[in-house]
C-alpha cells in the first residue's frame, strides 16, 4: 500500500513592523491550514512579537530583513531575494504566499527564480504605480480582505487583477463566551469598575482609525449625562506612541481623564473584549477590521463606519449600527442609542456572534485559501 503524500509546504512572508490585525490574521491562518495537506513555513521581516508567537504555537520560523528594490538597496536587496531562495530550496516549498503587498517584492523574485507559483493578501489600499512596482515580480492570485478594497483596487489597476484575484475575507476565532465572573475578572484585570457600561474603542491609535471622532463622540455623551466609561484599548505603534500620547493630552484638557482611560497596547487584546459591552469602530478607511471581527466574535455589539469592508460584517441594526465617518455627532446618537436599551445592545451582540461563526470562521478561511492553493498546485503539474 503506497504511503500517505507528505503536505506541501508554503512560505509565507510578512513584513510585520508590529503585532496588528493583518499579522493576526497570518496566525489564524497557518494555525488552520489542515497539516495533512499544508505545511507553513513563515519569513517575518521584523523581529519582534509575531515570531515569539508563532514559535510558541510550534509554526517554523525566520527572520530575513525586509528590503526593497532600488539602486543605493541592491546590494542587500539581492541579499534578501537570495535567503528567501534559500529558504525555498532548504524546506522544499511549493507555494509562495505574502501576507500583504509590500512582503511580495522581495518574495515574488525569489519565488520567480525557483518557478514557483506565487500568491499576495492585499490588506490595505494602495495606488496604480504602488501596486505595479510591489508585483512587478508577476503573481497568480490576489487575495483581497473585502470586495469593498478589490473594488477600489480594480478601478485603480483593473489591468492587474481582474482574471487573477478573488476576496477572502479573514476568519476570525469564536472565544468561549464570558460569563459574568470572568467578565469581572477581566475587568479588575485592567482596573474597571465592576458594573459601569464600558464603550471601547480597540486597536491601533491612528488618525485614520477614528481616534479623534471617538474622543469627541465620548464629549458629546459626558456633557449629556450619558452613563458610560469609554476606554481605548491600543497604541500608536507606528509612531511609537506619539499620537496617543497627543490624545491623552487631548483627553486631560476636555477634563475628561476620569471618564476616559487608556489602556495600552496588549497582544492578547481579544481576550479582553469581552470586559467591554460596546465597541465603536468609527474609521474612516478599513479594508475589513478585525476590531469589528473579534467584536462579533465575543458577543459585542459594533458601532461602526459604513466605509470600506465594515458594512459587510455588520448587518446593520441586527449585529450593530452603521454610521457615517468622521461624523462624532452620529457617532455618539448611535452608542447612546445602546447604552440606554441594553437589551437591544445584548441582542445585537448574540445576532453578531452567530454571525461570525457562519461567515467568518477561521475554518470557512483557511478552506478558501487552501482551495487557492489546491488549483495552484494543479497548474504546476498539469
Amino acid at each position: 500500500m503506497p504511503g500517505r503524500a507528505e503536505p506541501a509546504t508554503v512560505l509565507f512572508v510578512a513584513w510585520a513592523p508590529f503585532f496588528s490585525g493583518a499579522e493576526r490574521a497570518l496566525v489564524i491562518l497557518v494555525e488552520n491550514l489542515d497539516p495533512a495537506r499544508y505545511r507553513p513555513v513563515v519569513v517575518l521581516g521584523t523581529k519582534g512579537d509575531l515570531e515569539a508567537d508563532l514559535r510558541s504555537r510550534g509554526i517554523r520560523t525566520y527572520h530575513v530583513p525586509t528590503t526593497y528594490a532600488t539602486t543605493r538597496t541592491l546590494p542587500a536587496w539581492t541579499a534578501t531575494v537570495a535567503r528567501l531562495a534559500g529558504i525555498c530550496i532548504r524546506e522544499r516549498v511549493t507555494i509562495a504566499h505574502s501576507n500583504d503587498v509590500p512582503s511580495f517584492q522581495p518574495a515574488g523574485y525569489a519565488a520567480r527564480l525557483l518557478r514557483l507559483p506565487a500568491i499576495t493578501h492585499v490588506r490595505f489600499p494602495d495606488s496604480r504605480s504602488g501596486f505595479r512596482w510591489f508585483l512587478k515580480p508577476g503573481f497568480r492570485e490576489a487575495l483581497f480582505v473585502s470586495a469593498a478594497l478589490r473594488n477600489e483596487a480594480l478601478e485603480e489597476a483593473g489591468d492587474l487583477f481582474a482574471s487573477r484575484s478573488r476576496v477572502v475575507h479573514d476568519g476570525v476565532r469564536l472565544p468561549d463566551l464570558a460569563d459574568e465572573s470572568s467578565r469581572r475578572a477581566l475587568r479588575e484585570e485592567m482596573n474597571l469598575p465592576p458594573d459601569a457600561t464600558v464603550v471601547a474603542f480597540t486597536g491601533q491609535v491612528a488618525e485614520i482609525k477614528g481616534i479623534w471622532d471617538f474622543i469627541d463622540a465620548a464629549s458629546l455623551l459626558v456633557e449629556r449625562g450619558v452613563p458610560a466609561l469609554f476606554v481605548v484599548l491600543g497604541d500608536d505603534l507606528k509612531g511609537k506612541g506619539a499620537l496617543r500620547e497627543e490624545a491623552e493630552r487631548l483627553v486631560a484638557e476636555r477634563g475628561l481623564t476620569g471618564r476616559v482611560r487608556f489602556l495600552g497596547f496588549r497582544p492578547d487584546a481579544p481576550r479582553l473584549i469581552p470586559a467591554f459591552d460596546i465597541i465603536a469602530v468609527p474609521s474612516h478607511v478599513e479594508p475589513l477590521g478585525n476590531a469589528t471581527l473579534e467584536a462579533m466574535a465575543a458577543g459585542r455589539p459594533v458601532v461602526g463606519s459604513r466605509v470600506g469592508g465594515i458594512p459587510e460584517m455588520i448587518a446593520d441594526d441586527v449585529t450593530g449600527l452603521l454610521v457615517p465617518p468622521r461624523e462624532p455627532a452620529g457617532l455618539a446618537a448611535a452608542v447612546e442609542s445602546l447604552v440606554r436599551d441594553p437589551e437591544r445592545a445584548r441582542a445585537m451582540g448574540v445576532a453578531g456572534r452567530e454571525r461570525a461563526a457562519t461567515r467568518f470562521s477561521v475554518g470557512a478561511h483557511a478552506g478558501q485559501v487552501q482551495e487557492v492553493y489546491d488549483r495552484l498546485r494543479g497548474r504546476v503539474t498539469a
